[in-house]
């Protein structure tokens, strides 16, 4: 039995239309009939209108549906969706076979950064309009994801002491040579010391300046090829040049509502941050909703304010300080007497209070240096018991943990879900973009994609068009997406909302 032949390659045939190319419910027909339904100068978007004079450039709706249409693929690099332009059919179809190259296409991306944070904000309130965000629950973590810039550029006050104090022996250790040489006669050095020496100065100079800036600035470190970026702990152990990425993920349909950016490694007083975010942007400014956090977040300042706008903030416990060469005399173990304000330990002795303005300082030092168990309790002379003067907000904070274990493990399928999508399945490892302003839009772009993909899997290809159609922009839609959604039930629709 033969195989199955393929077409002779100089045989003359009619190609299909790029219209028949592409099925009818293929996702890019939604990427272009949601574009097409933005106006893109009120996001922001710069050169939206064509100018009077000079070469024609590329409309801005083109060049953002190829970035959503990227995004949503996990092709981010401006030169591979230049090549995917010749080869893609989808593409071809939703650019109508325009062919920009990389240049272009990177430049629309860097002068854009905050018009795609609104455009990120938009999709948002349009899945919020039809349905898609339940507003109860909303779980916040955050990222570390790598930035464009070498861990050797980036440069510490100690990485930079360490670095002179190389190029010191090294300068030592040449002008020793160069002292050699000129005692002994005849002798032609192979190596021009000279030059060597001057790079050596120049180099160590350049040090001293960075050293200097750091002085001047109060900043620990400096970034040479995005001064953004910040060095960072990852999660195999070691350390990298990254940004932090805060996520906001609602529970109804793990659908990403809200993000930020910043160079601070700890998630200490995000959460604050966050939450007035969600509470302007989804405008859920007069009920409650409940945050889960992990203990990153475990903040007070954070704690207090999540109270103050009205949020419920169910957030995993810290351990307190390190324990105690015996766990059985651990921090949980003293009993704290409310009216008389004392600690009993579990030998029975009493702490009193001797406190600061910082915090509440309870020690017995006579009694600890008596006690035959010390050594079990601490490794010092006594044993003290430091409480902040916030413990009552850490209290209401523990109380809210223990009552609702089982809504906070839906924290790490509800948010961490997501990230690992965007890392591994659209390939986010790393930024591409440089400054935060610009990572900011890229993380836009990056969350945009991944919550298409989401709302398409919940709503199908027929609920996303008529959630578009619903939207308060249908009136912008062209009328060859009309022609696309004639067989989509009326009854479903908005009233007001025309076809």
């Amino acid at each position: 039995m033969g195989t199955v032949q393929g077409k002779d390659r100089n045989q003359l045939y009619l190609a299909p239309s790029l219209e028949d190319s592409i099925s009818g419910d293929n996702f890019v027909r939604i990427i272009d009939a949601l574009v097409d339904a933005w106006d893109l100068e009120r996001l922001g978007f710069v050169n939206v209108s064509p100018a009077s004079v000079g070469r024609p450039s590329y409309a801005a709706k083109d060049m953002l549906k190829l970035y959503i249409y990227g995004y949503f693929s996990g092709i981010r690099s401006s030169r591979k969706l230049e090549s995917e332009l010749g080869r893609n059919v989808e593409l071809m179809w939703l650019l109508r076979d325009l062919r920009p190259d990389h240049k272009t296409i990177a430049e629309f991306r860097r002068k854009n950064p905050q018009a795609l944070e609104n455009t990120f904000r938009a999709f948002v309130t349009l899945l919020d309009d039809n349905g898609m965000l339940g507003k109860r629950v909303i779980a916040v973590d955050g990222t570390k994801i790598r930035a464009q810039n070498n861990k050797k550029r980036n440069m510490s006050k100690k990485n930079l002491a360490r670095k002179i104090k190389h190029l010191d022996d090294k300068i030592s250790t040449y002008m020793k040579d160069l002292d050699a040489n000129d005692r002994e006669e005849d002798n032609i050095p192979k190596v021009d010391v000279q030059a060597l020496l001057a790079t050596l100065q120049e180099r160590k100079s350049q040090y001293e300046s960075y050293q200097q800036e750091l002085e001047d600035s109060g900043e620990n470190e400096k970034s040479l090829t995005d001064p953004d970026a910040r060095l960072m702990g990852n999660n195999r152990g070691g350390v990298d040049v990254c940004y932090n990425v805060q996520t906001a993920v609602d529970a109804k349909h793990h659908i990403i509502v809200e993000m930020n950016v910043t160079n601070n490694p700890s998630d200490h007083g995000q959460l604050s941050v966050m939450c007035k975010q969600i509470r302007k942007s989804l405008k859920i400014k007069f009920r409650r909703f409940v945050v889960l956090a992990d203990k990153g977040y475990y903040n007070a300042t954070d704690l207090k304010l999540c109270r103050r706008y009205r949020i419920t903030p169910i957030v995993a416990r810290q351990k307190a300080g390190r324990g105690a060469p015996d766990p059985a005399y651990d921090l949980e173990h003293f009993q704290y007497d409310k009216e008389a304000d004392f600690y009993t330990c579990p030998q029975g002795i009493i702490l009193k209070r001797t406190g600061t303005k910082a915090s509440r300082l309870y020690a017995n030092k006579k009694a600890c240096s008596d006690c035959e168990h010390r050594g079990k309790c601490t490794t010092g002379k006594h044993r003290r018991v430091t409480v902040s003067n916030d413990q009552g907000v850490y209290d209401y904070a523990d109380r809210l943990f223990e009552k609702n274990k089982e809504l906070y493990r839906m924290r790490q399928m509800l948010v961490e879900h997501p990230l690992g999508t965007i890392k591994h399945t659209m390939g986010a490892g790393y930024f591409l973009l440089r400054t935060m302003k610009k990572v900011r839009g890229e993380v836009a772009l990056l969350f945009l994609g991944y919550n298409l993909r989401r709302a398409i899997n919940v709503l199908g290809f027929d609920g996303m068009m008529r959630a578009i159609l619903a939207s308060p922009l249908a009136s912008l839609l062209t009328s060859s997406l009309n022609a696309i959604l004639r067989d989509i039930p009326r009854p479903i629709l908005r009233t007001g909302t025309t076809l």
